[in-house]
C-alpha cells in the first residue's frame, strides 16, 4: 500500500479550555505553527516525577492517578504497567492481527513450523508471543521487557525475561531465527536506539535470519478537530523527549548502512480507521486509542494543561468525533535479512 502523505500536525501554543453549553471547547487561542523543536531529552515521565515522595524516589514503580507505572528514565514508558493495560495490549494484538492479516510479514512460515528461535524486543504483556507460541509448537519464543507484566500462565515453549535493552541484549551472538521489535523505536530516544539498538538486533540474529520491526508514524490522517489537538500536543513531546514519531523511512535507512551485514526490503504499510463508520475493526481500534489515553492522562493533563476532569471529558468528545469523521493513522513493518 503506497504511503498517504499529509502535512505535519501544528503546533499548539495554547490548549485554551473553555466552559460550553457542550462542556468544553478546543478551538486554539494562538496561531498554531510548524513543530521544528530542537532534540532534547526531558523526561516524559515528568508527571510522575512531580507525583513521587521521598520515600519511593528509589522504586521502579510508582502509584500515580490510580495507575502504575515505571520509573526509568532509559526507557521512556508512558503507558501504564497494570493490568488495565495488559489487557489493552492483548486488544490491540487481535487488531494488529487483523490489520495485518497476520501477527508477521516476514517469510518465516516454514521455518516457524519446522523449528526456529524466536525473539520479541519488548515484548510487553507477551501478547505477540502468547499467540505465536501457540500457533507455532516447534518453536521457541523468547519475550523481553523491561516491564515484567508478563503472564503466569503461557505455552511450554514461550519464556519471559526483564530485561531492558538499552543495557544491551544478553544472548550471544546469532542466536535466533526471527528477532520482532514491536512499538519499540515510539517509546526510546531515537539517537540511542540508532546508536544501540540497531546494532544487538543485527548481532544476536542469525545469518539468513530475519528482523522485522513493526511501529506506527503518529501523525494523523483525516483528524477532527480534538483528535488534532491531542496529536499536536503528543507529537511535540515525543520529539522534545528525542523520540522519532515518524520513523519508517529512518529505520530503513538506518538499516542500509549496514549493507555489507543485512539485507534491507521495502517497507510495508497499512492505513487503518477508527470510529464505527470504519466497522466492527474501527470499533475495536477506538477502544484501544480511547484506553491508551486514558492510561496517559497523567501525561495528556500535564502536557496540555488541562485538569482531570477536562481530560476525561476531552476523551468522551474524542470518542463521539471520532466516530463522526473516521480518522486514520499508519502502521508499518520493516523487514531486514541478515547476510
Amino acid at each position: 500500500m503506497e504511503k498517504i502523505h499529509t502535512d505535519k500536525p501544528a503546533s499548539l501554543k495554547t490548549f485554551n479550555i473553555s466552559d460550553t453549553d457542550s462542556g468544553i471547547s478546543y478551538e486554539s487561542t494562538e496561531d498554531e505553527t510548524e513543530v521544528n523543536t530542537p532534540t532534547y531529552s526531558p523526561s516524559l515521565m515528568d508527571p510522575i516525577e512531580n507525583v513521587m515522595k521521598p520515600e519511593n524516589l528509589l522504586e521502579k514503580f510508582v502509584e500515580a492517578g490510580g495507575r502504575r507505572y515505571l520509573n526509568d528514565n532509559t526507557v521512556k514508558c508512558f503507558l501504564p504497567a497494570d493490568q488495565e493495560e495488559v489487557k489493552r495490549a492483548h486488544d490491540r494484538n487481535c487488531v494488529d492481527k487483523t490489520i495485518w492479516g497476520g501477527n508477521y510479514s516476514a517469510p518465516v512460515s516454514e521455518n516457524l513450523s519446522l523449528g526456529a528461535s524466536v525473539l520479541d524486543v519488548g515484548c510487553g504483556a507477551g501478547a505477540w508471543i502468547m499467540n505465536m507460541a501457540s500457533d507455532y509448537s516447534a518453536s521457541v519464543f523468547v519475550g523481553i521487557d523491561v516491564v515484567p507484566v508478563f503472564p503466569e500462565d503461557h505455552p511450554p515453549n514461550s519464556i519471559f525475561l526483564k530485561c531492558n535493552i538499552m543495557d544491551g541484549l544478553p544472548f550471544p551472538d546469532n542466536t535466533f531465527d526471527f528477532v520482532r521489535q514491536g512499538f519499540v523505536v515510539i517509546s526510546i530516544n531515537w539517537q540511542a536506539w540508532k546508536e544501540k539498538v540497531v546494532k544487538e538486533l543485527i548481532r544476536i540474529t542469525k545469518p539468513g535470519g530475519y528482523i522485522e520491526i513493526m511501529d506506527v508514524y503518529r501523525e494523523p490522517i483525516n483528524p477532527g478537530i480534538i483528535s488534532r489537538k491531542i496529536d499536536t500536543s503528543i507529537l511535540e513531546h515525543l520529539r522534545k523527549a528525542g523520540i522519532n514519531p515518524t520513523s519508517g523511512t529512518d529505520v530503513i535507512e538506518k538499516f542500509n548502512e549496514f549493507k555489507d551485514k543485512v539485507i534491507v526490503a521495502p517497507i510495508e504499510e497499512r492505513t487503518y480507521c477508527f470510529g464505527k463508520k470504519a466497522g466492527g475493526i474501527g470499533e475495536a481500534t477506538l477502544k484501544c486509542v480511547v484506553e491508551a489515553y486514558r492510561g496517559m492522562k497523567i501525561i495528556l493533563t500535564h502536557i496540555m494543561g488541562i485538569t482531570e476532569e477536562e481530560c476525561e471529558q476531552m476523551l468522551i468528545d474524542f470518542e463521539k468525533e471520532c466516530n463522526e469523521v473516521m480518522p486514520c493513522k499508519t502502521r508499518y513493518r520493516a523487514i531486514i535479512q541478515k547476510r
